[in-house]
Order: C-alpha cells, then sequence, then structure tokens
C-alpha cells in the first residue's frame, strides 16, 4: 500500500470520532449479536482457518509451490464430472492442483446447446491444448434416479429439464433397463448415461475441429464408485472419428488386453451384438473371464460401438445434400 492509502487509512472525517481500539469495537459489536462473536456465527470462519493451515503445510512442504501455479497452468486432462461434493476431481486421480482442468455439473452433462460446458471444453482443447478429456459419472448419481422416478409434473422444474438429456438416454435402452430394477438399474443408466455424454464430447464441433487438425486429443469415458473409491473405464480413448481399429491384436499392443497369456482368445459373438456375458470357463480358445478382464472387455466393445456412432454422425455431414457449407 502507498503512503497516500495509508494516510487514508488513518484519517477521520471532520466531527467523527475513530474508535478507541479495535478490540472495544469488536467488543460492541459483540454485544449487538447476543453475545457471540461474529466468528462463532459465521460458517466460512471454520473454512477460513482451514485455508490458512492448508496454505501454512503447502508452503512448509514446498515453498516454491504458489510461484509455480502463478506462473503456468498447462494440465494435460479436462474433466467432465458431475457437481456430487463425493467425487473432487483432483483427489480421486491423485492429481496436484494445476493438473486438471475441472467442468462439473449435475448428471455430468455435455450436451451441445449448454454453453457453459462447450466453453469450457473449448477453452480447454484450443488453449490449454489438453491431450485427453474425461467424462466422469458416478454409480447412484442423484440426477439418474430422478430420470428414472421424477414426474414430468414435479415442482423442481429446472431440474426436470436439465435432466431430460438423461431421459432421453433411459428412452433409448427402455427394452434393456426395464430387465433390471432397483440399484441395478439405476447403475446401468449411470453408465449408459457417460457412454452417451462421452458420444456428445466426440461429436462437438470442438473436438471434431481440433482432430481435423491433427491435434492429439484423447476421450474417455469412466464411472467412479462411492463404495470402493475406484474408477472404471467404459470407453476410450477415442482419438480420431472412425479411426478406432477393431484389430484384437493392436488391442492388446495398446495396454488394454483382455487376453490372458500369450494365447488369443475370441471376443464372444453374443456381446459384440450387445448382449450380456457372465463369466465362465468357456470352449478351447475362449476366454475366462473374471471381473477384471470382462470390464476391459466391455471398455473396448463400448468404444467401438461409440467411434461407429461418431463415425456414422460425421459422415452424414459430410454426405448430406447441400455439402458441408450449407449445414453451417
Amino acid at each position: 500500500m502507498d503512503s497516500a492509502s495509508q494516510d487514508c487509512g488513518t484519517a477521520s472525517p471532520e466531527g467523527v470520532s475513530p474508535p478507541s481500539s479495535s478490540s472495544s469495537s469488536g467488543q460492541g459489536l459483540a454485544q449487538q449479536l447476543g453475545g457471540r462473536s461474529v466468528q462463532a456465527r459465521d460458517p466460512l470462519a471454520q473454512l477460513l482457518e482451514n485455508n490458512r493451515t492448508w496454505s501454512a503445510a503447502r508452503l512448509a512442504e514446498d515453498p516454491e509451490f504458489f510461484n509455480r501455479l502463478c506462473g503456468q497452468q498447462s494440465p494435460q486432462f479436462l474433466w467432465i464430472g458431475c457437481s456430487d461434493s463425493r467425487v473432487p476431481a483432483n483427489q480421486i486421480l491423485g492429481l496436484a492442483p494445476g493438473e486438471v482442468f475441472v467442468q462439473r455439473n449435475v448428471g455430468n452433462q455435455a450436451t451441445h446447446t449448454d454453453l457453459n460446458c462447450m466453453s469450457c471444453l473449448e477453452y480447454a482443447v484450443k488453449e490449454l491444448k489438453v491431450k485427453n478429456v474425461i467424462v466422469c459419472g458416478h454409480y447412484g448419481c442423484g440426477a439418474v434416479k430422478g430420470a428414472l422416478t421424477l414426474p414430468y409434473t414435479a415442482p423442481i422444474h429446472l431440474v426436470n429439464c436439465w435432466i431430460s438429456d438423461i431421459r432421453e438416454c433411459r428412452n433409448q435402452h427402455r427394452d434393456e433397463l426395464m430387465q433390471l430394477s432397483g440399484v441395478a438399474q439405476v447403475d446401468r443408466l449411470c453408465e449408459l448415461n457417460v457412454l452417451r455424454q462421452t458420444f456428445h464430447v466426440c461429436t462437438s464441433p470442438v473436438v471434431q475441429a481440433a482432430w481435423e487438425k491433427g491435434q492429439e486429443l484423447n476421450i474417455y469415458g469412466l464411472v467412479y464408485s462411492l463404495k470402493d473409491g475406484l474408477i472404471k473405464k467404459l470407453v476410450g480413448p477415442i482419438s480420431h472419428s472412425g479411426d478406432f481399429d477393431m484389430d484384437q491384436l493392436l488391442f492388446e499392443e495398446k495396454g488394454g488386453s483382455f487376453v490372458e497369456g500369450t494365447k488369443a482368445r475370441r471376443i464372444p459373438a453374443a456381446l459384440l451384438a450387445g448382449e450380456s456375458v457372465t463369466g465362465s470357463k468357456g470352449s478351447e480358445g475362449d476366454m475366462a473371464y473374471t471381473p477384471r478382464s470382462m470390464d476391459t472387455l466391455t471398455a473396448y466393445v463400448n468404444t467401438m460401438r461409440v467411434n461407429k456412432h461418431i463415425a456414422q454422425h460425421v459422415g452424414w455431414l459430410k454426405n448430406s445434400t447441400g455439402g458441408e457449407e450449407e449445414a453451417h
């Protein structure tokens, strides 16, 4: 603060006497509030104290911590997740401040009409040059439960409007969801919603333009479990429109292999057709499915399917009557 500011801070208007001391002023205010201190009444006071403790701990551990944060922001990841307070991106990913750019909303939505999410995506991809975009839902999501149970006439009108895309996802997968009930039904719609929002991200103008220019950009769809704190990959990486090679050997080389040992195993035709497959020993050459291998296999098949839809979406735009220019 300069000298002029200091002078202004100590001067008193004519005819007004300054308080005798800060302590007496504080006592007077406390009396006006019924004898209780401001700090006792203000819920923010504890948070500010927590902040000071956190800041001091960071500086004690790493004196240059905040200087580095001020110097640059170059995260490799954009996280599009749910606003649920139990799903904090940095903590569950084990990343420090500055390492992940975050967009959160109710139900981890990424619709093209959501200017907030699309603006965040644009900034992350075009300016920050993130290399990975993660869409992450979580089991037991309240928005998903609402899409299954909340009446259209419910008085919380904005929430009803907001979850309309999840309802559309519900309608598209009605036959599958009607075979389930309770927690299983909710959890499956949580997964389907992640796949839908991942598709929205992949087909967004921002991502399509980045891929068209050859920018490195991988898209993933994940789901988080509150029960054990673990993340499961549902789809990805998707790195370009239509470029996902369905060859199983290439899938092995990318490190996501569901092939156990050196012997290649066949993907069950039922799973490729969209039917559920339970773990079993199988016949010679088939896979003995474990929960982990099934998760990996499902992510592989999901990626093929989503990428196929992306290719169809882009192909429709390119081949539509009147050409691409009229679409704009």
